[in-house]
């Protein structure tokens, strides 16, 4: 992993809780901007990305959710880890920022160890996938370069963690997954959050790439274990729908 020099986070918080953050960073030599305002981190964004946001769910000037979404639906920021730290921190609040596209929740007050420990872990697991590709199976085609998925050419709508577990899947055709790990796969290091979870989004999965979701015909489960990419030519004796 290169040197937290070489990362630069972008911080956008309240001002008092964004210079504490950048503090414990600065520490350990990671480059931190910090800002009040979302519109202001995303357009500095733009023009010199960043390694990673730390966002604020509830901030005292915008709202933290929706600035998460905005980047993850943004192509030249999807990639870009983003983390939550704050003052909202119940399992509600924290599958809201699963949902929109976070890739960690931590909850204040924090942890100063555990705050530069998870970021540490979030840049590690992001900075050491490999290249984006394209993937193609049967009618269906994923684009991870445009993150973009199509069935019979036509475009369909995924959100971030939809095309991010899709993703996983068809980089491992095969291999038989289990709920936990595919928690970790979304990055999400969120303790209280169930693994049922991953069961509404393969279930929405299904509805958008499945000839009949009730029969799937790649996304199988594998009873007892949980969840498999199956590709036409692999036998399937193990699975079922």
């Amino acid at each position: 992993m290169p040197k937290p020099s070489q990362y630069a986070i972008f911080v956008v918080d309240d001002a008092s809780d964004s210079r504490l953050i950048g503090r414990v960073l600065k520490r350990e030599n990671f480059r931190v901007l910090e800002f009040v305002r979302g519109e202001s981190a995303i357009k500095k964004a733009l023009s010199s990305a960043p390694s990673m946001f730390i966002l604020e769910a509830a901030p005292a000037q915008g709202n933290g959710l929706l600035l998460c979404d905005r980047i993850r639906r943004t192509p030249a920021l999807y990639f870009i880890p983003v983390m939550f730290v704050s003052h909202r921190k119940n399992e509600a609040d924290k599958v809201a920022g699963l949902e929109a596209g976070a890739d960690d929740y931590i909850g204040k007050p924090f942890g100063e160890r555990e705050l530069v420990a998870r970021v540490r872990a979030s840049l590690r697991r992001c900075y050491e996938l490999t290249q984006p590709t394209l993937f193609q199976f049967g009618e269906v085609e994923l684009n991870s370069n445009t993150v973009t998925v199509t069935v019979k050419g036509e475009a369909v709508d995924t959100t971030p963690i939809e095309f991010r577990l899709l993703e996983y899947f068809a980089r491992n055709p095969g291999r038989t997954f289990s709920r936990d790990h595919l928690l970790k796969v979304i990055r999400s290091n969120l303790g209280d959050v169930k693994p049922r979870m991953v069961d509404v989004y393969v279930k929405k999965i299904r509805r958008k790439i499945e000839i009949d979701e009730k029969n799937p015909k790649y996304l199988r489960t594998v009873r007892g274990l949980g969840y498999c990419f199956h590709l036409p030519h692999m036998p399937a004796t193990l699975f079922r729908s």
